[in-house]
């Protein structure tokens, strides 16, 4: 009999032992964060910091953990764009639980999240564009830098809305002028034009004619979205608690070698 349970208790701790085993793996090695670092740097225009990319890699890492747990619960059914929906649905699920806000908690939460409702500095930006470099007369630049009328010289601009003078937060320059000319925006201190930049978009001169700084909208702006942020950020702490109770089956490898 005791021999029976000394087996029993042997084949129980190895169980346990090779739990770890058999958990599913997460693998993140350095091509996958180079990748993450360099779409969101472009982007941003700046760079990342290390803890900038531990948040890269702990917001992949939760992604791929709800990916994982929504196609247990059946929610690839009928999608045809399974990833990124599939983790919107379990996000959605958990939007659902959550309650109306009252006015109180909206005036507290806007209170406490002021930094939302800042609008970050705006970069002006006098703009002229060209669809490609055929149209482009050589002695433009000069021409601009000497107070031509740069709106009657630029072709119609879709990103813009054809507006030849906008202004655009740092986050949004590089997917309207392009890399190059969204560096010059930034870190010049002139106030000249400076040209041509290529992007995938055409050709563009850039002349960067203001900066306006940081405003914190009143709560009346933004009154008309507070329920919705609320419920997000509530919607925040109920998946955060899913997934401190699933990670444990998950065996999560971040192969950083850089």
């Amino acid at each position: 009999m005791l021999h029976f349970l000394l087996m029993g208790g042997l084949i129980f701790l190895a169980d346990a032992l090779l739990a770890s085993d058999r958990k599913e793996q997460i693998f993140v090695d350095q091509s996958s964060i180079d990748y993450l670092v360099k779409q969101q740097e472009r982007l941003s225009l700046r760079t990342y910091s290390d803890e900038d990319i531990d948040q890269l890699i702990a917001a992949y890492i939760e992604d791929e953990i709800l990916y994982r747990e929504a196609y247990k619960r059946g929610l690839n059914q009928g999608d045809t764009r399974m990833r990124r929906n599939m983790i919107l649905k379990l996000r959605g699920l958990m939007i659902a639980k959550v309650k109306e806000p009252s006015e109180d908690q909206l005036k507290d939460f806007y209170q406490n999240n002021l930094e939302r409702y800042t609008r970050p500095e705006q970069f002006q930006v006098d703009h002229v564009y060209f669809k490609d470099e055929s149209s482009v007369s050589p002695g433009l630049l000069d021409e601009l830098n000497q107070g031509a009328d740069f709106r009657s010289l630029s072709e119609s601009y879709f990103q813009t809305y054809g507006q030849s003078s906008i202004n655009s937060p740092r986050s949004e320059l590089a997917s309207l002028f392009g890399e190059q000319a969204s560096r010059y925006i930034v870190e010049t201190d002139s106030d000249h034009w400076m040209g041509p930049f290529s992007s995938v978009q055409g050709i563009h001169f850039v002349k960067r004619s203001g900066i306006a700084p940081p405003k914190v909208a009143a709560f009346e702006q933004v009154a008309p979205y507070l329920p919705m942020d609320w419920q997000a950020a509530e919607a925040r702490k109920l998946i955060d608690a899913e997934l401190d109770s699933v990670r444990e089956n998950y065996s999560i490898v971040v192969e950083r070698t850089q």
